[in-house]
């Protein structure tokens, strides 16, 4: 064995995966052109690129359904990726929120974020200014967005209005929400299963499994994991 084979021996091979998203056959949205943009880059780079993922003829807005999406995030959890490759941010997630949220499970998991277009790259110092800027943007559009709900929700209660979606863990009373002792159970599960590290799609099926259902009588995904955890509340008087 000569010292460029111990070279490559001793240095682990990267996983680097490319997403692409096309909601229209649009040429500037193509696979075609997508597939051209990041396998350039690689090649300029002296990048290997494992696998390309592609999630074909669907909306940002479709998030349930990007099944190559959520492939690579449960594969992010799990690190068993490097280096993920998109396009742009608009081909990535649906909005800020989606995209700082699922770029701050990468930060975590030390995979490397690179998006073309806006020369987002986590490994290098402008990369990480450009998240930076990202989370400032969007703690300020959370908090904009909380101001404006709080008004319209006070308003609509001085005026004896019932408002919103009863969220899972609680049942309404009036304008008033109660703890369900049940879900709030599932939902104390459900945290100390993600405070261990189960994976957001083990958590679904495990809910799946045990005929958890959700409020509406559907099926857990892992994307409904993913959002409870972030916005609903387990009651401090339900007894874990």
């Amino acid at each position: 064995m000569n010292y460029g084979d111990k070279i490559r021996v001793s240095k682990m091979k990267e996983k680097i995966i490319g997403y692409i998203r096309t909601s229209t056959t649009r040429q500037e949205n193509s696979v075609k052109l997508q597939t051209h943009k990041i396998t350039d880059y690689c090649e300029k780079n002296n990048l290997f690129l494992d696998e390309l993922i592609v999630d074909e003829g669907l909306s940002g807005k479709d998030i349930k359904n990007r099944v190559g999406y959520h492939r690579i995030m449960e594969m992010v959890e799990k690190k068993e990726v490097d280096i993920l490759i998109v396009l742009s941010l608009s081909r990535w997630g649906r909005n800020l929120k989606q995209n700082y949220e699922s770029i701050e499970v990468m930060i975590k998991t030390d995979t490397n974020f690179i998006s073309l277009k806006e020369q987002v790259d986590l490994s290098t110092p402008m990369g990480r200014f450009m998240v930076n800027v990202m989370s400032s943007l969007y703690q300020m559009e959370r908090e904009m967005i909380s101001e404006r709900v709080v008004d319209i929700l006070k308003d609509k209660k001085e005026n004896g209005v019932v408002y919103g979606v009863t969220p899972f863990g609680f049942n309404r009373d009036g304008d008033s929400l109660v703890p369900n002792t049940k879900e709030q159970k599932v939902l104390t599960k459900i945290h100390s299963l993600r405070d261990k590290g189960t994976s957001y799609q083990k958590i679904s099926d495990f809910l799946n499994r045990n005929k958890h259902n959700k409020k509406n009588g559907k099926k857990w995904t892992r994307y409904d994991v993913f959002h409870i955890i972030r916005t609903e509340r387990i009651d401090i008087g339900v007894k874990k």
